[in-house]
């Protein structure tokens, strides 16, 4: 196997590692949904306040008093609601879980709508499944709303790391495959 090979072999090793450690990381959080959905809200919480106290001290910079006053606003209200999230993060992990229904249903309705106009032969079909899938889980969270909101952005997080990291090592699993097949057809031309 030529040298160029061998990185590649040894990268598609790195991918399948990286791959079952999303996997392990996606499980942890499954385990603990709410305890890393309470994560979430505080690192959101902490962004917000960090923000907004720069948009309060940046404010001061416009070149008007409208301009000044709309910044210190905004900046005032990223200070408190990263302040609130921090402070209360279980009604932060409701807050964040409402908005994460509304998107879910938004999209899930735009995909439908964008299948509808796409031919089934060129992807329509997956896409309306796709759609259809995201509109029946923002509908099941908003039916199950405040019981899923305790839960729900763990057991989501928890999933997308946990199909992140099966689908990273299938890419390892399949480049490493691959890689082999190349050496061993490079060898019989030799």
């Amino acid at each position: 196997m030529s040298g160029a090979l061998e990185i590649l072999s040894k990268q598609a090793q790195k991918i399948i590692f990286l791959g079952l450690g999303l996997i392990a990381l996606g499980l942890i959080v499954l385990v603990y949904p709410q305890q890393s959905g309470m994560t979430v809200v505080f690192v959101v919480g902490l962004l917000l306040l960090i923000g907004g106290l720069l948009r309060l001290a940046f404010a001061w910079l416009s070149v008007s008093w409208g301009d000044t006053f709309l910044r210190f606003l905004l900046g005032l209200l990223a200070v408190l609601a990263g302040g609130y999230m921090i402070a209360q993060p279980a009604a932060g992990l409701q807050a964040l879980t409402i908005v994460v229904i509304i998107y879910l249903i938004a999209d899930g309705i735009s995909e439908i709508v964008f299948a509808l106009r796409v031919p089934p032969a060129t992807g329509g079909t997956l896409i309306l499944l796709s759609g259809a899938l995201t509109l029946l889980l923002g509908a099941l969270l908003w039916l199950g709303w405040p019981w899923t909101g305790e839960k729900a952005i763990g057991l989501m997080i928890g999933l997308k790391l946990l199909l992140d990291g099966a689908a990273l090592v299938g890419i390892g699993v399949t480049a490493r495959r691959g890689l082999k097949a190349i050496g061993t057809s490079g060898a019989e031309h030799q």
